[in-house]
């Protein structure tokens, strides 16, 4: 469910109907340009202090709520002379590819034997502040298609030296669907050595005008173009998501310009809402 794709053709369309001077609700928006909802501002602050800890964090949040844009903020704010950034995401469900993915993405070259191949990658990851200075932070990124198995294996990258140092970090990030993995009582040990652990939670109400009002007037739009009684609706609709507000504000946007209307009162998105696909009820019984 992702934000639709405007055309520019369309784009100047809406910006020409609302007077925009630039589409708001943008997908791809820069993260130091991120709208700092209260959770994220406690994301950011909680992972700027474990840095200075290291070892393993968990990132976890509902699909939409904003993980990506905080996490891109937060690595862009890094000090670069002091941390390696190693990210990679959309990962193989096998240990073997979980290890082919990470030999691949540090140029190790590529060996016939899993154990080879965890060998290296720990090897590197663990020698690579010494040999270059920078402290290395492997960012493990949509996990939540990962079994117990490749869990167990990022637990044993760790596991060296009779935990004298954390030599590398790694901040491991996916939805809630990963959780009941994470409960597997053979991942006991890998939940014991992960020392910061922080739900990212959707925008509140509150969270959820300011973010819209926070759109239109990047767009020098009118503040009041979605009204007071439209943002419960939105709000409601979306449960607190930003990747959702945008995606159905933008709609909102788009039946608006055909109707001709220029103001989003409750009853208009209430009636929006209720024909969207995604946000019908099913009948009753």
């Amino acid at each position: 469910m992702n934000t639709p794709t405007v055309s520019p053709q369309h784009k100047r369309r809406l910006q020409a109907h609302f007077g925009f001077t630039r589409l708001p609700f943008r997908k791809n928006m820069a993260a130091a340009d991120m709208f700092d909802s209260r959770s994220q501002r406690e994301l950011l602050a909680g992972l700027q202090m474990w840095t200075e800890l290291g070892g393993i964090a968990l990132l976890v949040g509902q699909s939409g709520v904003g993980k990506s844009i905080t996490m891109r903020r937060f690595l862009d704010e890094l000090d670069e002379s002091r941390f390696h950034v190693l990210k990679f995401s959309h990962l193989p469900t096998s240990q073997t590819g979980l290890l082919r993915s990470l030999c691949r993405l540090i140029g190790l070259p590529m060996r016939n034997h899993a154990a080879d191949l965890f060998d290296h990658a720990q090897s590197y990851l663990v020698s690579y502040q010494q040999d270059h200075g920078p402290h290395p932070l492997l960012v493990i990124d949509d996990v939540e298609g990962l079994g117990v198995p490749s869990f167990d294996l990022l637990r044993r990258l760790t596991a060296y030296d009779l935990d004298a140092a954390d030599r590398f970090s790694m901040l491991i990030a996916g939805t809630e669907e990963m959780l009941p993995t994470l409960q597997h009582h053979t991942l006991e040990p890998l939940r014991g050595r992960i020392g910061y652990a922080q739900p990212l939670r959707p925008f509140s109400l509150e969270d959820t005008r300011n973010y819209i009002r926070f759109h239109l007037q990047r767009a020098d739009a009118d503040l009041d173009l979605f009204s007071d009684s439209a943002v419960p609706r939105i709000f409601q609709a979306t449960r607190g998501r930003p990747r959702y507000i945008n995606q159905l504000c933008l709609y909102l946007l788009i039946q608006a310009a055909i109707s001709g209307i220029d103001t989003i009162d409750g009853d208009f998105a209430a009636a929006q809402i209720a024909a969207h696909p995604f946000y019908q009820q099913p009948p009753e019984a």
